[in-house]
């Protein structure tokens, strides 16, 4: 017999039904019967909390992310303005840009120095107009002119020309100077070997030269020394030793005292008539003003519509020397 709460006996037979607390026992028993070792729980543990810190981690970088760009956002404008003079283009872009610019403007180079068959026709009639306008033989004037070729004289002369000529004096002056020199006979070698320093004074200041007349005559002194030492009083044996290279003929030129490289340009002009190797030429100056006025800067193009005649080539530079010293550059400008 059981004895209830209330005192009373009870005669059932049937067990009597469990507590709650007996229930909670059962079932801690239960759990604790299956459970897994304890390492296992704690390498599942283990596991379960890397992937909960690995899902904490890449939700704060989103947040950051996002939040970053949110803030770069709203200030971008502002900073913009406050620091735009301190932001430096990004080097290689403005490298980049410039090569293409550079390259674009070489390909435009090209393109304009090879005239299109439509404005051929206009160049060729500038070219003649020029020439027939403006063009001149070398030394014209003067007795070498009459009977151009390539004479040890007429290369002397050529010489004495341009040596006259790279002083700062006006250009007609320098011309009445370069006639007088050569009336006196100093384009032949043998004639100017015997002058004396005050003779050749004497020759270019009656020519007008009086600024410049000791330092032309010592100049002349010098020629005469470097023809006769190193060309044997011809200097044809200058195109010779320059084995018929136009460079190195520039480099030999150079050498006589007095011309420098605009006077080497303009012996160029000059010689390329007597020396065809030379052509076709047209000094800086000359190219500057065929450009001004439509012709272009190509002279191998010049070349062609002269029939590659180193005598015209000539005529050519030298008529574009003088409409620009004439400031008569408009006459071919305005031939269409």
């Amino acid at each position: 017999m059981v004895q209830t709460r209330s005192g009373r006996g009870s005669t059932s037979s049937e067990p009597s039904l469990p507590t709650e607390k007996h229930r909670r026992r059962s079932k801690l028993k239960e759990d604790i019967e299956g459970r897994p070792p304890r390492e296992e729980i704690d390498e599942y543990a283990g596991a379960e909390k890397r992937k909960i810190d690995k899902r904490d981690s890449i939700s704060k970088e989103e947040k950051e992310q996002r939040n970053g760009t949110r803030g770069h956002g709203k200030t971008e404008a502002s900073s913009s303005r406050s620091h735009k003079s301190d932001e430096a283009p990004p080097q290689k872009a403005v490298k980049q840009d410039v090569t293409e610019n550079e390259e674009k403007g070489e390909d435009k180079r090209r393109d304009d120095s090879t005239p299109p068959e439509n404005d051929k026709g206009r160049m060729t009639r500038k070219i003649r107009r020029t020439i027939e306008e403006f063009g001149s033989l070398p030394l014209e004037g003067t007795p070498v002119a009459e009977h151009l070729e390539a004479s040890p004289e007429a290369l002397l002369a050529m010489c004495l020309d341009v040596m006259l000529k790279s002083t700062r004096i006006s250009h007609d002056l320098a011309q009445k100077a370069v006639k007088t020199v050569i009336d006196a006979g100093y384009h032949d070698i043998n004639v100017l070997s015997k002058t004396t320093w005050d003779d050749r004074v004497e020759v270019v200041a009656r020519g007008g030269y009086n600024r410049y007349r000791e330092r032309g005559a010592s100049m002349m002194g010098d020629l005469i020394e470097l023809v006769n030492s190193k060309y044997e009083g011809d200097l044809n044996n200058l195109l010779k030793k320059a084995d018929y290279n136009p460079r190195r003929v520039w480099e030999l030129i150079k050498e006589i005292k007095g011309l420098g490289d605009l006077a080497t340009d303009i012996f160029f002009d000059n010689a390329q008539a007597v020396w065809p190797v030379l052509a076709p030429h047209v000094d800086a100056r000359s190219l500057d003003t065929a450009e001004e006025v439509g012709i272009g800067r190509d002279v191998n193009a010049m070349y062609e519509v002269l029939n590659r005649d180193p005598v015209e080539m000539s005529k050519l530079a030298l008529g574009l020397s003088n409409a620009r010293l004439a400031r008569r550059q408009g006459a071919i400008k305005q031939i269409n």
